[in-house]
């Protein structure tokens, strides 16, 4: 039988028995039906997407934020199945894809781009750090919970002075994680706007903002407030971290390239919210 995808690249969270667990079931229903694919765990890959022309995540978001990142620029679809907890991004239950395979590969799932951030550290004007890809978040906070005054600048204006304990940029999709526990709203995923929240702002007048998706934004921790205890650190995805010295910037903007989520087509955004983070209830 010939079907829509032919390679496949199965990413997988080595470190959850759940994850390799499910790495086994799926590599048997693919060999079983005869599709083409690669095994790869999550934290000992090189380069293993040049060959697939559609990616098996397996994990958490953790996971999904991991291939998001390798698969930016490249026109190559990710299939999140969730073996952890939550699974915000996942589309399916890993015990679900056996029952969906032939929805899958014959191409009834649909594609759904979400936009990623592209971010680097700046230093006398020069990158010293990236760039880099977020699909949730990128962030500057002290190493240790203490409160550092951060100045923004959007666009070019300067946004006043945060004191708080770390300052978030989020995308759409990236709302409805550390954003939103630190307050921020809930942004369509397919919506072309940034999101910036301070985290435990000391005033109650510095409010999440909601800004176009065309501006970049420019973060510089004040040094004179960060003591060693309260290095900055520039944080993305919440999986790469870079340790910031005085004078530093962090650059975020949104990115050129998207990566494109398989979803199911009965899928209802506002049927996740209900489901993962009780929307409503």
């Amino acid at each position: 039988m010939t079907y829509k995808y032919s390679k496949v690249a199965i990413f997988y969270n080595e470190r959850k028995a759940s994850a390799s667990m499910w790495n086994d079931r799926v590599s048997a229903i693919l060999r079983r039906k005869g599709v083409t694919f690669s095994s790869i765990p999550c934290y000992e890959h090189s380069e293993w997407k040049e060959d697939a022309d559609l990616v098996i995540s397996i994990g958490g978001d953790g996971t999904v934020l991991h291939a998001a990142r390798d698969l930016s620029g490249l026109d190559i679809p990710l299939l999140p199945l969730n073996a952890g907890s939550l699974g915000f991004l996942s589309t399916l239950q890993a015990e679900e894809f056996e029952g969906r395979f032939d929805d899958i590969f014959n191409g009834r799932f649909v594609a759904n781009a979400r936009s990623l951030l592209t971010a680097h550290v700046e230093r006398a004007g020069q990158i010293v750090q990236g760039p880099v890809m977020a699909l949730n978040d990128c962030i500057v906070r002290a190493m240790t919970p203490r409160a550092i005054k951060i100045d923004a600048d959007i666009d070019g204006v300067f946004a006043k002075p945060y004191l708080c304990d770390g300052l978030i940029v989020a995308t759409p999709s990236g709302s409805t994680a550390y954003a939103l526990a630190a307050s921020g709203p809930i942004i369509y995923p397919s919506m072309q706007a940034l999101l910036l929240v301070p985290i435990c702002p000391h005033t109650l007048t510095q409010r999440p903002l909601v800004l176009p998706g065309s501006m970049t934004i420019r973060i510089t921790p004040d040094f004179s407030t960060a003591l060693e205890l309260r290095r900055p650190v520039f944080s993305v995805d919440g999986q790469v971290n870079y340790p910031m010295e005085e004078g530093d910037e962090a650059v975020v903007r949104m990115g050129d390239d998207k990566v494109n989520l398989l979803l199911p087509p009965e899928y209802n955004y506002f049927n996740v919210l209900s489901g993962k983070l009780k929307w409503g209830e």
